[in-house]
């Protein structure tokens, strides 16, 4: 075979595995200036914090559960982080004493509706009800009242209620995949995403994600070598003024 042929398979093979990975990257790890873009057609919602300071805000989607939140606080506790709990109000109205460790840990409660479902698939009524809901049974504090919609799917009109209502939107700098991937994939995706100013997820909320308790024990260690701060969203929001 000629070697301008074999050149041509060669490329031919590669390319699709090189553009995958790249989609792969942007998805999961976008860089700053991509959540820039996003940012600005989601006017309102907080993504990531605008800052070169080497700190993130580590937040738990889904809390509490009594098989998990106990042991992600005592990771937590012994790695000096702190973070903020995105609770759902089904789970709080069944384990209001771990809602209150989670406060007593030193940590933050952020709203995520009452029901662990898609967000964009419930009416303005609805949404407002449950973020309501939730709001009565963790009763956050702070200088910031923080909420992240059901499956981090997010409109406008969502948007709007959760303005009304005295909250701040938050998604994440980073794709959450952790609940879909085994533990080791999952601290390397979790370290790719580590950054200034970045807003990081992993899950509790279920028996079958005690994992996070084992990805937390193996990053936070290495996120403070690196010289970073683990803290809070209204914590890292602090650092500088968000504007995105």
């Amino acid at each position: 075979m000629p070697k301008s042929r074999t050149v041509f398979w060669v490329t031919a093979a590669i390319l699709p595995i090189v553009i995958l990975a790249a989609m792969w990257t942007l998805v999961v790890s976008p860089p700053r200036w991509i959540l820039r873009v996003v940012a600005t057609h989601n006017p309102g919602v907080l993504f990531y914090i605008d800052t070169n300071a080497q700190a993130i805000a580590l937040t738990i989607d889904d809390s509490p559960h009594p098989d998990v939140t106990p042991g992600i606080l005592e990771v937590l506790e012994r790695h000096g982080a702190r973070a903020t709990f995105f609770v759902i109000g089904s789970h709080a109205a069944k384990h209001p004493d771990l809602v209150e460790a989670i406060r007593a840990g030193g940590h933050e409660l952020g709203n995520h509706l009452y029901m662990d479902r898609r967000s964009s698939s419930l009416s303005a009524k609805e949404f407002r009800e449950r973020l309501r809901q939730t709001d009565e049974l963790i009763r956050p504090e702070g200088p910031v009242k923080w909420c992240r919609p059901g499956s981090g799917s997010i409109t406008r009109r969502m948007v709007k209620i959760m303005l009304d209502e005295g909250y701040q939107p938050c998604l994440a700098s980073q794709y959450p995949l952790d609940i879909h991937l085994p533990p080791s994939i999952a601290r390397r995706h979790f370290m790719a995403s580590v950054r200034p100013g970045a807003i990081l997820v992993l899950h509790d909320g279920y028996s079958t994600r005690r994992k996070t308790i084992d990805v937390l024990e193996d990053v936070l260690p290495r996120v403070v070598k690196r010289g970073y701060r683990v803290v809070t969203v209204s914590e890292l929001a602090g650092i500088t003024s968000p504007t995105r």
